[in-house]
């Protein structure tokens, strides 16, 4: 007698019931699931971009210098590093640029770099004469009409804000957060 046949049935046989089994549905039940959008009046950033939860709005590099005894100054620039940040509100708005004081701000109300323990103190101004100098915390209004404009950051290293005119070589950091309201 030859079992080769009946084994392999028999090993056959499991994978014929579960697989029967697996296919088997015993109920289904369909719903639906709205979804929308909604545009609204408000304000838009143009130059920036955006990465994973963080919004982008651009940088101020001062550039490289061996030691801060000059006045060293900077802009802000959008994203591709060579246009301005632009907002573009609807008419009607008030909108409002706030600024805070950066992660690394000091007990002197100044916004300051960092590399390691070392700061270097800066001040932000809404003007290209530096005389109009943004606070910690303080505003820039805008306009809304409906054209882009350009956002007036300016950036200014004062040697007199300095507790050292030769700090530590390193690359200093400070990321301001920059909160747009209507």
């Amino acid at each position: 007698m030859n079992l080769r046949p009946v084994l392999l049935l028999c090993a056959l046989f499991p994978f014929t019931t579960f697989s029967s089994y697996a296919n088997t549905v015993l109920g289904t039940l369909s719903g639906q699931i709205g979804v929308q959008v909604t545009i609204s009046e408000g304000c838009t950033v143009g130059n920036n971009n955006s990465k994973g939860t963080v919004n982008e709005w651009g940088s101020i590099n001062f550039g490289t210098y061996a030691d801060l005894s000059n006045i060293i100054n900077g802009t802000v620039l959008g994203s591709n590093g060579t246009d301005t940040v632009t907002v573009t509100c609807t008419s009607g708005l008030s909108p409002t640029l706030k600024l805070d004081g950066g992660v690394n701000e000091t007990a002197k109300n100044l916004r300051s770099m960092i590399s390691g323990s070392t700061t270097i103190p800066y001040r932000l101004y809404s003007d290209a004469s530096y005389s109009k100098e943004i606070a910690v915390d303080g505003s820039i209004s805008l306009t809304s009409d409906g054209t882009a404009q350009n956002i007036p950051i300016y950036g200014r290293i004062i040697p007199s804000d300095q507790l050292s005119s030769a700090p530590t070589a390193g690359t200093y950091t400070d990321t301001v957060t920059a909160t747009l309201s209507w």
